[in-house]
């Protein structure tokens, strides 16, 4: 690791230490892994506004899952998840050339996760499970979206 994400990932340690919040869930971890995914393809794939939009409101929406999941202070919890992505975008950046294939699949998964939330219309009020099978129209719509994303995202 270089010394930039090593010191981005002790940010993010120290922020979300037990002493200051309460310890992270499966699910908030997830959420907090597709806004940096989502992230990555509102940066990349600004031509098309309405996906662009649906990327950012992506972004929004696992942000503010991330937040409900750490519970208490709620100005605390959205400062976590922004060092959190900070720190996980720069650990994908880093990692890009071996495991680029991952992160598209993650993608999909990503995706197809946000396609439950999107369904529900501006107001998500429930969850939708964690995707374990992907349908096929997420996987037609994100498969391209994510090889197009990240191959523009390359340094």
């Amino acid at each position: 690791m270089n010394k930039l994400t090593c010191a981005a990932l002790a940010l993010f340690a120290i922020a979300t230490s037990p002493a200051q919040a309460s310890p992270e869930s499966r699910l908030a971890k997830q959420a907090l892994h597709c806004s940096a995914i989502f992230s990555v393809f509102a940066d990349t794939l600004t031509e098309d506004a309405k996906l662009a939009t649906e990327f950012r409101r992506g972004v929004a929406i696992f942000t503010e899952l991330y937040v409900r999941e750490r519970e208490g202070d709620r100005a605390a919890a959205t400062h976590e998840a922004e060092l959190g992505r900070a720190a996980l975008l720069l650990q994908f950046r880093e990692q890009l050339a071996e495991r680029e294939p991952y992160l598209r699949e993650d993608g999909v998964v990503c995706g197809a996760w946000a396609d439950g939330f999107f369904a529900q219309g501006e107001d998500w009020s429930y969850v939708p499970v964690y995707p374990k099978v992907i349908g096929f129209g997420s996987r037609q719509k994100y498969t391209p979206i994510g090889a197009q994303a990240f191959k523009r995202w390359k340094p």
